[in-house]
């Protein structure tokens, strides 16, 4: 056995352990020692007592004391193997099926009080800090920033797990490293956020031919030829551009053509190029900074042989970004080893291609990109100052003071804390500032030095219930409406609360069951409830791994053509949504008879056809073995290991994430051992053969039938009836 409790049951240990011992008291104690503790002592202490801890458990000493944490897992440990029929093990004496229902119906009672008296004497609760995904979202929405291309926690440490999940307070530790990471981010933040002054003035840059930087060769008829894909072309090097000055919406203008094959004398293999498909120019958001690496692709558009055609690209680029195009579709391999490798075999001996005229004088036509004209212009702002901005700072005066100063930065920490914040909690971050202006004369530098002290302290960075707990007073420490709105926001949009949510908790009126119904109704039916759905799936159904082990792009290419992660992720995302929104029952996880496809998972499914793009709604049928999470390809593809399918890991996923009975660990004291696997020759008989091994039989009787059950799906999640070598899968 293993430690097999719920979420639910953990978190009320760790509150229940914080009780004052006072107030704790045994429950029923004579049901423990009347029926109870005599069950234990006739089916279970001779495998897990004094002698013999089998699973590394010990029943001998248990009782009712809930301050002892141990005590409760292990009663929560028994009841379940009770409910499952696994314990007593088959080849030990059985007790009669009226003594296990008395003994389940005992121990059900007796863990549900204990529960009922842990939620009335617990007001403790696990101070947490925001997670990095919390901890973005909250950003964004705090400031109404547009988080395209910068990620202020990118630099913080990973957030370590609990269970599964990087929510739980226990493992949200801060290291003096993430302290240092706080503050950079926070004057990152406050940096993009608070821009006062005039907008940003308008550019307009042209560069034609002859100023075009980056891959491709200049023609004497004016524009520039790229050869190959994946060459970066970069514009406006005239004036050693960098990058964009100023965050904002940006439009490119490109002025391009292409030349397709004709006449050619080109070996398609030599040059990794298909002259059927249409040429693909791609617009991609790159940064200098990162050593010219595509950090975005914005679009993809097809370029038909002809004349010059114009395309208009709007995108947002942040400070230092720029534009750069490519080729998509082009050749393979550098424009070096084109010229050096293959032109020469096609050209006559005394031509220097390229130099002076064009190869097409030699060859005719010649396939390339050719790049007429590049224009940047921008940046374009829906509205000046930003929003962010305007939210927190409005009808400024001439010469700002300290009246002003401490209005606009109560108003900034009412929002950022979540909560309304007391004079006397805002008055060190006034006198901060006005420190800071009595040494710069600069009053937005002052302003900027008080919010970067917000953005790093407590009260931003961790969720504060600040309620009198039951040790510190007799009455019940109830959350207020602001905590329960984070409660609430944190929970389903993994941010912050919003302008209606925090309306409704200063009207106090969040504790309503009709007031609270509705906003759930509403924040699940928000956009933003989608980062609960895809923190969620990622974590309980560990879909965050998917990619670990991915298969060989050689032999799997249509996988990563076709970007089936992403869509297998979609699907598994897809269908908690529709469940959770429209409410319907939990096992529809199991055995829904739906699922939602693109068309590209559903050619890999082999299932019909599916027009256009999106993904849709699809009916399954009982053969095409699609049904629930189990037919899902991100649960298939999660639990392979990108060559072959592992039914020992599929059947412990299904454990320990459906049924919630993960199997047990080896025991440390016993060694591992090689199983006789001599006369296997399929995976059913090799671990037939591991389960001869008593130490390995406990468990793997649980664990092979579940991922057998599933070997009739490869590594990818495809349906097959044999392997690859042919042998039917039995």
């Amino acid at each position: 056995m293993t430690r097999m409790l719920s979420k639910t049951f953990i978190q009320f240990f760790v509150a229940f352990s914080l009780l004052d011992v006072a107030t704790v008291h045994l429950v029923n104690g004579a049901d423990f020692k009347t029926t109870i503790e005599p069950f234990l002592k006739s089916h279970c202490v001779r495998c897990h007592g004094l002698e013999k801890q089998q699973g590394d458990r010990r029943f001998d000493r248990l009782s009712l004391d809930f301050t002892n944490q141990e005590n409760g897992e292990q009663l929560q440990e028994i009841l379940d193997q009770l409910n499952l029929g696994e314990m007593p093990p088959e080849d030990e004496p059985q007790p009669s099926a009226a003594r296990v229902r008395q003994v389940v119906q005992q121990l059900t009672a007796l863990l549900h009080k204990a529960r009922e008296t842990a939620r009335a004497h617990s007001g403790r609760v696990v101070l947490r800090r925001l997670n990095r995904t919390e901890y973005f979202n909250t950003v964004r929405d705090l400031f109404d920033l547009n988080m395209t291309d910068f990620d202020p926690t990118i630099a913080f440490p990973v957030d370590e797990s609990v269970e599964g999940f990087d929510n739980i307070g226990e493992g949200l530790l801060t290291s003096n490293f993430l302290l240092a990471q706080y503050l950079e981010a926070a004057e990152q933040i406050v940096d993009k956020a608070i821009r006062p002054g005039p907008r940003p003035k308008m550019v307009h840059l042209v560069s034609r031919g002859d100023e075009i930087h980056g891959g491709g060769i200049l023609d004497p008829r004016g524009f520039k030829r790229a050869l190959v894909r994946d060459q970066f072309t970069r514009a406006f090097v005239k004036r050693k551009f960098n990058g964009v000055d100023d965050d904002g919406e940006y439009i490119l203008r490109v002025k391009t053509n292409t030349v397709r094959w004709q006449g050619h004398r080109f070996d398609v293999d030599e040059l990794g190029y298909d002259p059927n498909e249409t040429p693909r120019i791609r617009v991609l958001v790159v940064s200098r900074s990162l050593g010219a690496v595509a950090t975005r692709v914005l679009g993809e558009f097809d370029i038909r042989d002809g004349d010059p055609v114009e395309l208009e690209i709007h995108g947002y680029l942040q400070q230092g970004y720029e534009f750069a195009v490519e080729w998509a579709n082009g050749p393979r391999g550098s424009q070096k080893r084109i010229m050096r490798k293959v032109f020469p075999k096609y050209l006559p001996q005394d031509t220097i291609p390229l130099a002076r005229n064009p190869v097409e004088m030699y060859l005719g036509a010649a396939p390339e990109l050719r790049l007429h004209r590049l224009e940047l212009e921008g940046p374009y702002y829906p509205q000046w100052p930003l929003p962010g901005f305007t939210r927190f700072f409005s009808d400024i005066p001439s010469d700002p003071g300290v009246e002003y100063l401490r209005k606009s930065l109560t108003r900034f920490a009412s929002r950022a804390f979540r909560r309304p914040v007391e004079r006397e909690r805002l008055e060190p971050y006034v006198q901060l500032a006005m420190g800071r202006f009595s040494e710069t004369r600069d009053f937005w530098a002052a302003v900027k030095f008080a919010m970067r002290a917000m953005l790093a302290s407590p009260s931003f960075l961790y969720l504060i219930e600040p309620a009198k707990s039951p040790l510190e007073s007799n009455v019940l420490a109830s959350l207020s409406n602001y905590e329960l709105a984070s409660r609430l926001s944190y929970f389903l949009w993994s941010s912050m609360p919003d302008d209606e949510l925090s309306r409704v908790a200063a009207a106090g009126d969040l504790r309503k069951p009709d007031v609270i119904k509705r906003e759930i109704e509403r924040m699940l039916n928000d956009s933003k409830s989608e980062a609960f759905e895809q923190n969620f799936t990622g974590q309980w159904l560990n879909l965050r791994k998917l990619g670990e082990m991915p298969p060989d792009p050689e032999s799997n290419k249509s996988y990563y053509a076709d970007n089936l992660e992403a869509a297998m992720r979609q699907e598994t995302r897809l269908l908690f949504q529709h469940l959770l929104r429209q409410n319907l029952n939990i096992l529809r996880f199991i055995d829904a008879d739906f699922t939602f496809l693109n068309p590209a998972l559903a050619r890999h499914y082999g299932l019909e056809e599916l027009p256009g793009d999106d993904f849709r709604r699809v009916r399954l049928k009982p053969e095409q073995h699609r049904a629930g999470l189990l037919g899902h390809g991100s649960v298939l593809t999660l639990t392979s290991n990108g060559v072959e399918t592992q039914p020992v890991v599929r059947g412990v996923w299904v454990l320990e994430n459906l049924l919630g009975t993960p199997p047990s660990p080896p025991p440390p004291d016993v060694q591992p051992v090689e199983p006789d696997i001599r006369g296997a020759t399929t995976i059913r008989e090799l671990l037939a053969k591991h389960r001869t091994i008593a130490t390995c039989n406990e468990c793997h009787r649980k664990i092979d039938p579940i991922g057998l059950a599933l070997e009739n799906f490869d590594h990818l999640g495809r349906y097959r009836s044999r392997y690859k070598k042919h042998s039917m899968i039995d």
